[in-house]
């Protein structure tokens, strides 16, 4: 295996690893959103893809003969888990978790590409340009809903909101 294929798959673990981090961000933040059904419309579509994205880097981790990191999987879902422990009841911060987890999806999925395409791996920079897209939209669908998650998490802490 030539050091830019080493990278690549390197790259694809840390890829899977987040994707699993992502996973459990989203999982919270479907439940602190329930309030809001335009938005958790959009976040469970993006967790439904999010699952495709992290079978087809699965795929190609098979493709180059590895497979997941255990390690890095475990250090990102527990910490998820850690913060949904650390944060129960905080929306706000679980929707900002949201939309920073997209852009550190967008970064992984930009140098992933990047790296597939200088190796010579089509599918693999195909697949992080679906990451990135889908990363990209859910983004902007908590971008859009600001006004709303600070109403939920005023709401759960019994303030009422001025219009």
């Amino acid at each position: 295996m030539t050091m830019i294929e080493k990278k690549l798959v390197d790259y694809l673990k840390d890829a899977h690893a987040l994707q699993q981090h992502v996973q459990g961000v989203l999982s919270e933040l479907l439940t602190t959103a329930a309030d809001e059904p335009d938005l958790c419309r959009r976040l469970g579509e993006y967790a439904r893809r999010n699952r495709v994205h992290t079978r087809a880097i699965e795929d190609r981790l098979r493709a180059h003969r590895a497979s997941p990191s255990i390690v890095r999987d475990a250090e990102m879902l527990w910490g998820s888990i850690a913060d949904v422990l650390r944060y129960r009841n905080h929306v706000g911060r679980h929707v900002r978790d949201g939309y920073v987890s997209a852009h550190l999806q967008i970064a992984e999925a930009e140098m992933l590409r990047r790296i597939a395409a200088r190796a010579g791996d089509g599918e693999t920079a195909e697949v992080a340009a679906a990451v990135c897209d889908d990363a990209h939209a859910v983004a902007a669908a908590i971008s859009d809903n600001w006004d709303a998650a600070v109403e939920l998490s005023l709401r759960r802490h019994g303030v009422r909101a001025h219009r």
